[in-house]
């Protein structure tokens, strides 16, 4: 695409080739550079029938027609403007701003030296001394120069093409450029496009994973969270079986404290049973061994008192019969509490076991 520099030069080339084509049309340019505002067919008409007659026919006219020889300096100025507008040499065309300076002061001092013949009286009064200005060349030069402006200006216009040519080829190279850029925008927009598809199946596939974890997420709350309840209302069980077995445990200890005082009682007690069962022993030793003297002072006796004696020996006899009842009592009584004791001691290890696991 053009840029707007290149575009301006653009415009000041075709305004620079546009001021011969317009002198060769018979449009001057103004003094700023703008083109000269075309004139009114009537109006070029008149002027080609005014540029048709010679300057000199033009005051023969004037001279045949009394009436209308007094003319204005105005009218005077606008003629001779108009004649020095025609006619000019070929080196000052197209005319410049100092021809133009120079043809309005030729003007003027024409219109006052018209004044001051009309006003004085003097010997061309109710005449107008036409100056006439002689031609520097003839048709044919005229012709001529004529053909090789017209010949520039084909060369020019043919430079002109040739600039356009090469300008609408880059502008056409810029476009074909332009359009291959928007191509490849159009198919970077459509890959966008189909990325943007892509990603948002994505994210609407991601967004339904989403919401089915949440669902999962929310059901596996919810199982854990019965699982918390459940567990805490097996802890509180646990705890509350805990306190009962702790209480009772307690329990077990006083009355396993209880035993053992009991033990240690019975321990005592059993060892002075032992001692007594030993002083017993030792006693019935004594009593056997007195009583074998005593027997066989008795047999000695018996067969001396045998009639004499037989009370003393049943009671003896009694008496040594309860003795060993005593004994046999004593004896099943002490592994009663040994007994006892083994269980007592089982029950308390267990219970040691079951508080320690």
């Amino acid at each position: 695409m053009m840029s707007a520099r290149e575009g301006e030069h653009i415009k000041q080339k075709g305004a620079k080739s546009s001021v011969p084509q317009q002198a060769a049309q018979g449009q001057h340019p103004s003094d700023d550079g703008s083109p000269a505002v075309k004139r009114s067919p009537r109006r070029q008409a008149g002027e080609e029938s005014s540029k048709e007659k010679h300057p000199a026919a033009r005051a023969l006219e004037a001279a045949a027609n009394p009436d209308d020889n007094r003319l204005k300096p105005a009218d005077i100025t606008n003629e001779s403007s108009s004649e020095e507008y025609t006619f000019y040499d070929a080196e000052e065309y197209p005319p410049s701003l100092l021809s133009a300076y120079k043809l309005g002061q030729k003007n003027s001092s024409s219109a006052m030296q018209s004044s001051f013949a009309t006003d004085e009286g003097g010997p061309g009064k109710g005449t107008m001394v036409q100056l006439v200005q002689v031609l520097r060349y003839s048709q044919s030069d005229w012709n001529k120069l004529k053909q090789e402006l017209e010949l520039g200006f084909q060369a020019t216009l043919l430079t002109k093409e040739r600039e356009w040519s090469t300008l609408l080829g880059e502008r056409d190279k810029r476009l074909e450029q332009a359009q291959e850029a928007n191509r490849r925008l159009k198919q970077t927009n459509e890959d966008m496009r189909a990325v943007v598809t892509e990603f948002e199946k994505t994210i609407s596939q991601l967004q339904a994973e989403k919401e089915r974890h949440k669902s999962d997420l929310s059901k596996t709350t919810a199982e854990l969270e019965h699982d918390r309840d459940q567990a805490i209302e097996d802890l509180q069980s646990v705890e509350s079986a805990f306190s009962d077995l702790h209480r009772r445990y307690e329990k077990s200890k006083g009355i396993i404290e209880g035993f053992k005082k009991n033990e240690e009682q019975l321990k005592q007690h059993v060892e002075e049973l032992q001692a007594k069962l030993k002083k017993s022993e030792a006693k019935l030793q004594s009593l056997r061994s007195q009583a074998e003297e005593k027997l066989d002072r008795a047999n000695e006796d018996i067969e001396q008192i045998k009639r004499s004696t037989k009370s003393d020996v049943a009671r003896l006899e009694a008496a040594l019969k309860k003795s060993e009842i005593r004994i046999c009592t004593l004896e099943e009584s002490l592994q009663r509490k040994e007994k006892e004791n083994e269980e007592l001691t089982a029950i308390c290890d267990e219970l040691i076991a079951k508080v320690g696991s």
